[in-house]
């Protein structure tokens, strides 16, 4: 048996060789499966390594999208993002200046959001064992919300909101990797913090994801089969934006599983609805609620159609377009 690309889609392969490597640590690992693991003190801690390809594009670079992609594990989790910690690999005869444009990108961020660099490691590859760089960021943060954020809090009856249009990141990559036009199509990426810290304060908050690898759909696959609840979401209710829906069309590809680098999914009690939506609005005006948590169907999502009918939303079982992140 061997690694295959399929490995790193974020979908059912991901899944399963994950549970194979925590085989291995047995006891000594943190049993949640959240992108960010809360330890001592309500301190949260995630590790992400980024190989974006191609390394710059419309709405970010690597640079960005490492210090982006890392906090954002943080703040839906409800912790505010306070350090990183960045490793580079670097290809000989990367151009300093591209090197230097990904680092001021990801400066740029961490100022934004007071994220303090405290450690780094800086490796150089021989040309042709590495594409240009490389960088894996350990972020580090407090939590500030009474009970942590996380799929064991929901509940039947909950409300799904998605934060803005879903699948930009992934359709925008896939474009400039088969060479057509993007036409205005940008990435989302994006600090989640400055939208999720308000979000804080609002005890009916349960759960929240940023939707990166897998999408949409993989995050409500692996909430529903980890709460062993059901999901039901409304495919007229979903953000999406006319490029995205057109680039999908063309390459074939299912909306619900092109990663975003700046959209979340939340679960709120419906009691506080109206609260949260209120806070959202404000810095993400396109905020839609999308469905619902039940305690029918447990395990599975399900998607409303346009036709009205009811299908089966999956993890995707291969990788669509390898390193969009």
């Amino acid at each position: 048996m061997f690694i295959e690309i399929k490995h790193g889609s974020g979908g059912r392969p991901t899944q399963e060789l994950i549970k194979e490597i925590l085989g291995i640590y047995r006891d000594q690992s943190v049993n949640d499966l959240e992108d960010c693991a809360l330890i001592e003190n309500g301190i949260g801690v995630t590790i992400d390594g980024f190989t974006v390809s191609p390394r710059f594009f419309p709405g970010g670079d690597i640079g960005k999208l490492a210090i982006c992609g890392s906090t954002n594990d943080l703040a839906v989790r409800g912790v505010k993002p306070n350090y990183v910690a960045v490793s580079f690999l670097i290809e000989e005869g990367l151009p300093k200046d591209e090197l230097f444009r990904a680092v001021d990108s990801a400066y740029r961020v961490s100022k934004e959001l007071d994220v303090k660099f405290i450690a780094g490691d800086t490796k150089v590859l021989p040309k042709g064992q590495a594409d240009g760089v490389y960088i894996t960021c350990c972020a580090l943060g407090q939590s500030v919300t009474d009970r942590p954020w996380g799929v064991n809090e929901l509940s039947p009856g909950d409300v799904i909101i998605a934060t803005g249009p879903i699948g930009q990141h992934g359709a925008l990559i896939a474009a400039l990797r088969y060479g057509l036009d993007v036409d205005e199509l940008e990435s989302d990426c994006a600090p989640l913090w400055p939208l999720m810290e308000p979000l804080t304060k609002i005890p009916g908050v349960k759960c929240a994801r940023d939707c990166t690898r897998g999408g949409l759909g993989t995050v409500l696959c692996e909430w529903a089969e980890g709460a062993s609840l059901g999901i039901e979401i409304d495919e007229d209710l979903i953000p999406l934006t006319r490029q995205v829906i057109s680039l999908a069309d063309v390459l074939g590809f299912d909306v619900l599983h092109l990663a975003c680098e700046g959209t979340a999914v939340i679960a709120v009690d419906p009691d506080c609805l109206h609260e949260v939506l209120s806070s959202l609005k404000e810095k993400a005006p396109l905020c839609s609620v999308i469905g619902k948590v039940t305690d029918e169907h447990a395990g599975i999502v399900g998607l409303k159609t346009s036709i009205g009918g009811m299908r089966v939303v999956d993890m995707p079982l291969g990788e669509m377009v390898p390193r969009i992140c």
